[in-house]
């Protein structure tokens, strides 16, 4: 990892080193016979098999696993009762009194605090989650020293860089704490060394990987192959399926989505994961089947334990009453979705705005938006085609007309008009607080950095980090930020 140390964060390293020194021992991680099931049971998300085989941990190893299982299982699921459970044998294993040879001890540690800060954010605890990426940080910089042979330790450090390498702007107070940079590339290229190792966490790591690569990078298509790969020697896999599913949602690809979704909740046994019918909501959202879509989002509010993404459930189902012709359901969705769940997410903050505004969108341009998202891009350039610029009502109808046209445009590889239409849109929006311009600018960086064009794709990926309180600052920042840490490697 590249490090720069803050003095409290230098005074700490400087104090474990003094006392344990530098052990370069050839000692591994390895999971036992027993211990090795109960992981592959975990990844199957059968976590009730997986705690039956090691119902009392004692080891590193079998900590890791009742740890990771428990994460999993609050990350899909967000059920307050279990975090508080969960917490506290999270603050019991942190307690576990570090051997001093102990390399296993270590990397138990620093994962456990990784995984609790993400659990931190989606529980909306950020300072918490702040403090844990720290505690992280100083333990694999620990095993890094003092067991440099130790190769689990690429597993951590790999998602630390990038992580670090990729926060967004309103988190820089988190890497205040330790005053570090993180490379996203550098983190890649330790999963590349794990990918081709053989390490017991190469389906972990591809997994991650595959995430990285969709959300941070922004090549959804490489991140879906890595899972079809992965789904090729696993296909029942549910968390395979899960995250293959949201990947080729993300990637345009409906139907692929929902085939995967359909096998998941096909089987029989396991975790049931209350997402999925979030997830079918939006595709037949997309393929404009509005009452199914409404069933499925009803189905997700009804099971789902957490606060995340309600609101954009009630508002999506508003949408799709909306755009059935049935305007007053629609306004009591809207009503209703106003006092349900929370804005944490940046979908939920875009449904919150969404549904205190006091006119509703465009339908066409909605229908073509959605036709667009899921893939479905005849149908979209057929809407799209259909309307006169002059005819909109609004200027911010004017410049989503431009946003759509090149959004389609792009999707559809035709490069030249997609640019077009972004500059229309860039121009059109000047300073106004909607996500147009923002993005525009993103996707003109992504445009230019294909074509060869490294120097203004910097300038429009800087221009796209100007734009200040839209409702996808978080996410289109991170994106720009990742753009040129890339570019700066070259």
């Amino acid at each position: 990892m590249h490090k720069v140390f803050n003095q409290a964060g230098l005074i700490v390293c400087l104090f474990l080193c003094a006392h344990n020194g530098v052990f370069a021992v050839d000692h591994q991680w390895k999971f036992d016979p027993v211990t090795s099931q109960a992981y592959g049971l975990v990844l199957n998300l059968q976590f009730d098999k997986a705690h039956e085989l090691v119902p009392q941990p004692l080891t590193a190893q079998e900590n890791y696993v009742a740890a990771l299982a428990e994460a999993l299982e609050l990350l899909l699921e967000e059920d307050g009762e279990k975090y508080t459970e969960y917490q506290e044998r999270f603050e019991k294993r942190k307690e576990r009194k570090t051997r001093v040879n102990s390399p296993d001890d270590l990397f138990l540690q620093a994962e456990i605090a990784v995984q609790w800060a993400f659990i931190y954010f989606k529980f909306g605890h950020e300072f918490d989650a702040a403090l844990n990426l720290r505690d992280a940080y100083i333990i694999t910089t620990e095993l890094e020293k003092r067991f440099p042979r130790y190769a689990a330790t690429n597993k951590t450090s790999a998602l630390l860089e990038i992580i670090v390498g990729a926060v967004p702007e309103k988190y820089n107070w988190v890497l205040s704490l330790l005053n570090i940079e993180g490379s996203i590339e550098e983190g890649l290229q330790l999963y590349e060394r794990i990918g081709k190792s053989d390490s017991p966490f190469k389906l972990e790591a591809a997994m991650l990987k595959a995430l990285i690569q969709s959300y941070v990078l922004q090549k959804p298509i490489e991140g879906l192959h890595a899972l079809d790969t992965i789904l090729a020697e696993t296909p029942t896999n549910p968390l395979a399926l899960f995250l293959g599913a949201s990947l080729a949602i993300k990637n345009s690809e409906s139907q692929k989505a929902l085939n995967m979704l359909n096998i998941l909740e096909a089987q029989p046994t396991g975790f049931r994961i209350d997402y999925v019918p979030y997830l079918k909501g939006e595709v037949f959202l997309f393929k404009a089947e509005y009452l199914n879509s409404i069933s499925s989002y009803r189905a997700f509010i009804n099971q789902y334990k957490g606060q995340n993404n309600i609101k954009d459930a009630y508002y999506k189902i508003g949408i799709c009453y909306w755009l059935n012709g049935n305007m007053s359901d629609a306004l009591a969705m809207f009503k209703l979705g106003k006092t349900m769940g929370r804005e944490v997410t940046e979908g939920d903050k875009y449904a919150a705005r969404s549904m205190s505004d006091a006119e509703l969108p465009h339908p066409q341009l909605t229908k073509a938006r959605y036709f667009t998202d899921g893939g479905y891009y005849d149908q979209a350039r057929a809407i799209l085609d259909s309307i006169v610029p002059p005819d909109l009502p609004t200027k911010r109808d004017q410049v989503e007309f431009y946003y759509r046209k090149a959004r389609l445009d792009h999707k559809t590889n035709r490069l030249t008009p997609s640019r077009h239409f972004y500059q229309q849109v860039i121009d059109l929006n000047g300073q106004s607080p909607w996500y147009f311009a923002p993005n525009a600018c993103l996707q003109m960086g992504y445009i230019l950095l294909q074509t060869g064009d490294s120097t203004r794709a910097g300038d429009f990926f800087e221009m796209a980090l100007s734009y200040k309180k839209h409702e996808y600052k978080n996410s289109i920042d991170t994106k720009a930020r990742s753009a040129l840490a890339q570019l700066k490697r070259r």
